[in-house]
């Protein structure tokens, strides 16, 4: 089943979009909304790839939409943001962002959720940065579009300098890419590595 293109789920990422999106233009300045849409990009490449999983997309869906909402107003309105601000505020973000889904769950259009799946939206947003807890493959695929959607140069121009980039990509390398689960993120995580290094190495160059 190609969820996204249902009328129920149609009317469910629309309302995600209008709720979110404002937020987000309040976050990581020049990020966090053009990153937003290329998780959910992948996550739907993934998911498209992966039926043998079983996964929820119902719940995935939402949290790849919510998973950074918790960034809006952390950090000063325009404020250049190196590898270790966000770092640090990782742990703050999640739960930000976990206590705004409890809340944006409450609305109708929700409604055709079941407890459990509106808890497990909650719990995704909460831990989707948590690398060494995350276990389920629900908590892994999000993880992987999310790793995948913040390396995608094409999608949103990275914003970090080049010391910060390194230390992303040695996270990425390091921490995440050893937990994909799928081929297919496998596969393209390489890719995407190899366009940024290419992108940042023409910097470099043009110094």
């Amino acid at each position: 089943m190609v969820f996204w293109y249902n009328k129920p789920m149609k009317k469910i990422e629309k309302f995600l979009i209008n709720e979110i999106f404002p937020d987000l233009e309040r976050g990581r300045a020049n990020f966090d909304k053009p990153h937003t849409v290329a998780v959910v990009y992948w996550l739907k490449q993934i998911l498209k790839r992966n039926s043998e999983l079983n996964l929820d997309e119902t719940v995935l869906l939402i949290a790849a939409y919510a998973h950074d909402w918790g960034y809006a107003d952390l950090f000063a309105k325009g404020q250049k943001l190196k590898y270790d601000d966000v770092k640090n505020a990782k742990v703050t973000h999640m739960e930000v962002g976990a206590e705004k889904v409890n809340e944006l769950l409450k609305n109708e259009v929700f409604s055709s959720l079941t407890d459990k799946q509106k808890a497990r939206c909650i719990h995704l947003v909460r831990v989707h940065d948590k690398l060494d807890n995350l276990k389920d493959s629900d908590e892994l695929v999000l993880m992987e579009a999310d790793t995948l959607g913040g390396l995608d140069i094409s999608r949103v121009e990275p914003t970090f300098n080049v010391e910060s980039n390194n230390k992303y990509i040695f996270e990425v390398k390091r921490r995440r890419v050893p937990r994909f689960i799928t081929e297919f993120g496998k596969e393209t995580v390489g890719m995407l590595v190899q366009k940024r290094a290419e992108h940042y190495n023409k910097k470099i160059l043009s110094k």
